[in-house]
């Protein structure tokens, strides 16, 4: 395994902390376009410093350079503006503000090619392109293949899972921590949620000061696997908070989760989205899911997702003409 840094200034980048033996090479912006990474290398591109079009320019050099290879985003500023939309260009790692000062150490650099990994494995495994030709209806059973996130085209209609993450006490976060250590709980939270979810390949879809919105492919085991996920985070909430989001206070989270239609956007130009899928997703985050809780719909539940799991949840009532279920709680 090989990590290469390209930046602008590569005195900045070693001021920053980059230790010996950490990267195998910090190269100026200029190599990147002979840049041949060999399989299980990472590569990194700095853009701290360069103006948006140098910065958009430069990425997509990365991507053509790196294809079928993972790379990552080192921005200590925080530059860019919808971090969220990197992944879905192919990202495995974006190394935001307050992160090391803005340096991808060895674990992360280890989490970011495992991540690679698995979304190489099921765009490997998952051949059948959703999409090609009418969308299944909602009450229909879930597609079993998936193509991709690349595969997906902006303006046409598709089913998927929706997971809607919170945490408690967000808005008063910003308050307590102060506003950079915010941006630095903001960052953490999003790698957490990133590698805990990677089994599932969800997309980060929509994201405000109180919750983020992944759509999850419309396959059983990818909800399964998110499934899972959530109950892992539900469990083991405290240590998350203090040892991974470095929080002097506990934390707690909470997920809904609804199977239905959208029509689909890339992340940050989802403004004009009108679906009741979505309008339901929030609805039942915010108005019935509890803290501690993962929250689901009967159509969720209906196509196995999750399959060997259903005592954990109890009724929940009904929810604007569905009905829906807790999860049991733990503590």
């Amino acid at each position: 395994m090989s990590v290469f840094i390209f930046t602008l200034d590569r005195q900045a980048m070693v001021t920053r902390g980059v230790k010996p033996g950490q990267v195998s090479s910090i190269s100026e912006l200029g190599g990147l376009k002979t840049h041949r990474p060999e399989p299980g290398d990472m590569t990194y591109l700095d853009v701290s410093g360069l103006k948006e079009a140098e910065s958009r320019k430069m990425l997509s050099l990365l991507k053509k350079r790196c294809l079928q290879r993972a790379w990552g985003i080192v921005d200590p500023d925080g530059s860019i503006a919808d971090p969220a939309s990197l992944f879905f260009s192919g990202a495995s790692d974006y190394v935001g503000p307050g992160v090391n000062s803005g340096v991808p150490g060895k674990a992360r650099v280890k989490a970011a090619l495992g991540y690679f990994e698995v979304i190489q494995r099921s765009t490997a495994v998952d051949s059948t392109m959703l999409g090609a030709g009418a969308p299944k209806p909602v009450g229909e059973s879930p597609e079993p293949g998936f193509g991709g996130w690349n595969t997906i085209r902006p303006g046409s209609v598709y089913p998927f899972y929706f997971l809607l993450v919170s945490v408690s006490a967000q808005m008063n976060l910003r308050t307590r921590l102060g506003e950079s250590g915010y941006r630095t709980f903001r960052d953490r939270l999003r790698q957490q949620l990133h590698l805990a979810l990677a089994d599932s390949e969800p997309l980060l879809w929509m994201e405000t000061e109180a919750h983020a919105l992944y759509l999850v492919p419309p396959c059983a085991s990818r909800a399964l696997a998110a499934t899972e996920a959530c109950l892992r985070m539900l469990l083991g909430a405290p240590l998350i908070g203090y040892e991974r989001l470095g929080l002097p206070f506990p934390i707690a989270f909470s997920f809904s989760m609804h199977y239905g239609e959208t029509e689909f956007a890339p992340p940050g130009k989802t403004g004009t989205i009108v679906s009741d899928a979505v309008n339901f997703i929030y609805h039942m985050g915010t108005k019935r899911t509890e803290m501690g809780r993962l929250t689901v719909s009967e159509e969720a539940l209906a196509f196995g997702a999750h399959h060997g799991l259903k005592d954990l949840f109890v009724p929940a009532g009904i929810l604007e003409g569905r009905a829906i279920a807790h999860t049991r709680r733990f503590v």
